[in-house]
């Protein structure tokens, strides 16, 4: 049999690989308790459980630390991992919080756009501009393999998921600056108050063009338009408190009859939509503009061009609908405020709705930590939200610091039980392969336009969400095996027959070929310059220290370590036996493979694995 035939034998197999969790009764801390017990003093005061050990503030063996990382960063090697064990997670979280950010997004764009342009310059001899729409995925992937906020980074990951825009489509896809801003709004506010989170998205003008508030006006009997109500639906079902009333453990509200209670209704929509009218484009110095003249339609609705999508909208107090508007709760904003105030106050009604705390704390941890959290682990991050120990609501710090820590994130009772994991995301299972094996390039870039390489294949690429709905639903259930079992599969909505088979091709490529085309070239146009593939400056993994276990321990040694960065140390029995087995017939029938190629088809088949796509 020739390589690729064995590798289809060994994916074949697959489908029948069975996961387990190891249990360790050696050690205390990342939630082992097995074989283990625990006694103390009573707690004094009525908080017993606020006296409860949880071990999170112990040091982890490096399997616990192989599995919190996986939770808490994009991706992580042998250096990350020996690091939370020297640490301890709880000294890890402190470092990471308070590690100040050396350059955010929009820097990053700036510089990466300046360099594209002196290259062109150098090239072409003529260029002034490059085309910022090309590069929006080079400044995440450049900050994700060269910056050590690995914890702020993986945040903002998850937060850009629930405050969705997209340069897919073409609406925000030509303003990179603007765009690579509008991500340092969850980048900066990962670890803020989550008040100044939503007040800040909701200025920002490519939230505003994305769902259409930028330039939203009052009503207009003359002409019969009505404000634009797709901001006003989203913020209230997207981004805070969700369709339907819900207890704090996340649980559905019912009525005296067991139906779930509504949020709000089409009237609540209209009456929200009133508060965002009368913004517009922002600038530095924009009231202070020769042209500009309060209440002027020009300024409104063409800005002169004089507008920076970098900075927050502007209020134009003769657009914004100035009569009285009723939350949906029957709390009135009076007539005749100014536009920010009556935004103002709608942002506070928002953020102290009593669902707050389980809608955001639940759509985290399905980011995070597991698809299918338990009411008390939902309760007890929406707690944290509620209140962070100091009288705080909204300390996004605090809400973090409990879904990682939480009992259920930690203690590896929950491997095995049958709710417990998530399906990585495209994305993450990249990231997790460049990171854990060093990815570098000659030149210390990293352009990777993932949208033209991989969105097709896998369906996911950065910030290029089909939809205002994400990528994948957190409702989504697997019709066969998970709803009839009163459950979820978030991430299983974009993993079907084409994609998996993408996903195993993509993979394929990734380990053997290159992990990606570096887009550091400039092409010979000069009426069309723009960066192309750069083929000596490609990406390369560094493979050596696993060529060098396997040479010198053999197969199993290169499993188990594989096992450890990739796995979480959560390879099933199965699945190492199909994979020595296939790799020894290999040697047998004289198929001439050497250590490399040996590596790559470990690594290969190991990545294919539910062992590897199922966090747990």
């Amino acid at each position: 049999m020739n390589r690729a035939t064995t590798k289809l034998i060994v994916l074949l197999l697959g489908i029948s690989f069975n996961m387990y969790a190891q249990t360790y009764s050696d050690h205390f801390g990342t939630g082992n308790d097995v074989g283990i017990t625990v006694t103390s003093s009573s707690a004094q005061g009525t908080d017993e459980a606020g006296h409860s050990l949880t071990g999170t503030g112990l040091f982890p063996d490096t399997v616990g630390a192989a599995r919190f990382l996986a939770q808490a960063t994009l991706g992580a090697n042998e250096a990350d991992i020996q690091n939370v064990v020297n640490l301890g997670i709880d000294e890890w979280l402190n470092q990471q919080i308070s590690m100040p950010v050396t350059t955010d997004y929009e820097q990053t764009c700036r510089n990466i756009h300046d360099e594209i342009i002196a290259m062109m310059h150098a090239s072409l001899g003529a260029a002034d501009s490059a085309r910022r729409d090309e590069h929006i995925p080079f400044i995440f992937y450049q900050k994700a393999f060269t910056d050590d906020d690995a914890l702020r980074q993986k945040t903002a990951f998850a937060l850009s998921q629930i405050f969705v825009v997209s340069i897919h489509g073409g609406t925000i896809g030509d303003k990179g600056f603007g765009v690579s801003s509008y991500y340092d709004v969850l980048y900066h506010g990962a670890f803020g108050n989550f008040r100044d989170l939503l007040y800040n998205v909701s200025l920002h003008p490519i939230m505003g063009i994305y769902l259409s508030h930028f330039k939203n006006q009052k009503a207009d009997p003359v002409e019969g338009t009505l404000p634009d109500e797709n901001y006003a639906r989203e913020i209230m079902q997207l981004f805070t408190i969700g369709l339907f009333e819900l207890n704090n453990d996340g649980s559905l509200k019912l009525d005296v009859n067991g139906e779930p209670i509504p949020t709000y209704n089409i009237d609540d929509v209209q009456e929200m939509a009133k508060v965002f009218t009368g913004f517009s484009g922002g600038d530095w110095d924009y009231v202070s503009h020769p042209q500009y003249t309060p209440g002027d339609p020009l300024i409104f609705h063409k800005n002169f061009g004089h507008y920076d999508l970098t900075v927050p909208m502007y209020m134009h107090d003769d657009y914004h609908e100035t009569g009285t508007k009723t939350l949906p709760d029957g709390t009135t904003i009076p007539a005749g405020q100014t536009g920010m105030q009556d935004v103002n106050m709608a942002i506070d009604w928002l953020f102290n709705h009593p669902n707050v705390g389980p809608f955001i704390g639940y759509r985290l941890i399905q980011q995070l930590v597991k698809s299918n959290p338990t009411p008390e682990y939902v309760n007890r991050v929406a707690s944290a939200f509620n209140n962070d120990g100091h009288g705080v609501r909204g300390n996004m710090e605090a809400v973090i610091r409990a879904i990682l820590t939480d009992p259920e994130a930690r203690d590896c009772a929950f491997i095995t039980d049958p709710r417990a994991g998530k399906l990585l995301q495209p994305m993450e299972r990249m990231i997790n392969l460049f990171k854990a094996f060093n990815i570098s390039t000659p030149s210390g870039k990293y352009w990777f336009r993932d949208y033209g390489e991989v969105y097709d294949k896998v369906e996911q690429s950065y910030l290029y969400s089909p939809t205002v709905f994400n990528f994948f639903s957190p409702y989504f259930a697997d019709g066969e095996f998970v709803a009839p079992n009163d459950m979820v599969s978030p991430e299983f909505q974009i993993l079907h027959s084409t994609s998996g088979i993408h996903y195993l091709n993509t993979m394929e490529d990734m380990i053997e070929v290159r992990p990606f085309k570096n887009k550091t070239g400039i092409n010979d146009n000069p009426g069309n310059p723009r960066v192309v593939n750069n083929g000596a400056d490609a990406p390369t993994l560094d493979f050596t220290p696993l060529t060098t276990i396997y040479a010198n321990n053999g197969i199993t040694a290169l499993i188990d370590h594989l096992d450890l960065y990739l796995c979480r140390g959560q390879l099933s029995a199965s699945t190492r036996a199909h994979i020595e087995d296939n790799i020894a017939q290999n040697v047998a029938n004289g198929t001439n493979l050497n250590d490399l190629e040996i590596v790559e088809d470990v690594l290969y088949y190991i990545m294919m694995s539910p062992n590897y796509v199922i966090l747990k």
